[in-house]
């Protein structure tokens, strides 16, 4: 019995210190302090349990999407990056950053991952999800140019020639 009551109370310690009674907002803003501090780990692990916590909460898909970024820019961990983005399309697709989710994972794979045919499924997903956005222009020009060096797009040609005599 005395075993049993030991148990129960350490059980009752570890569910309590594992909880956490700070706000979606306050934990967004201290994992954004976070990351400004260069506490890169510590801000994962925010936006993370923010997410977990609050999944219903507007500002959980404005974490993921902020550990989509840092997953890309300062981890150089794309696959998670993209995996993010997807989540914001593929969960929240009725959010005002899924599209822009959905865009991202496209121009990652097409312009920094260099898989051409991945991108081209996302791009279709957002064609297919999001027809009338305002990146539909972005993607189209997307599409049309997977793969091409930027001296091959026939409307940069004019752009580019342009900067170098000047």
């Amino acid at each position: 019995m005395r075993k049993q009551l030991v148990t129960l109370l350490l059980i009752s310690m570890l569910i309590f210190s594992c909880s956490d009674n700070r706000t979606a907002e306050e934990m967004f803003q201290d994992g954004t302090e976070q990351y400004k501090q260069e506490k890169v780990s510590r801000s994962i692990k925010t936006f993370e349990k923010l997410s977990n916590i609050y999944p219903d909460d507007a500002l959980a898909v404005k974490a993921i999407y902020r550990l989509a970024e840092i997953y890309a820019g300062d981890l150089q961990d794309f696959e998670t990056c993209i995996a993010k983005y997807d989540y914001i399309a593929d969960e929240y697709p009725s959010h005002a950053d899924a599209p822009k989710a959905r865009f991202m994972a496209g121009y990652t794979l097409a312009n920094i991952m260099n898989d051409q045919n991945r991108a081209k499924v996302e791009y279709e997903r957002f064609i297919r999800d999001y027809p009338k956005h305002d990146l539909i222009e972005s993607v189209q020009f997307e599409l049309r140019n997977l793969g091409k060096a930027l001296d091959q797009i026939e409307e940069l040609k004019g752009i580019m020639k342009s900067e170098i005599s000047e």
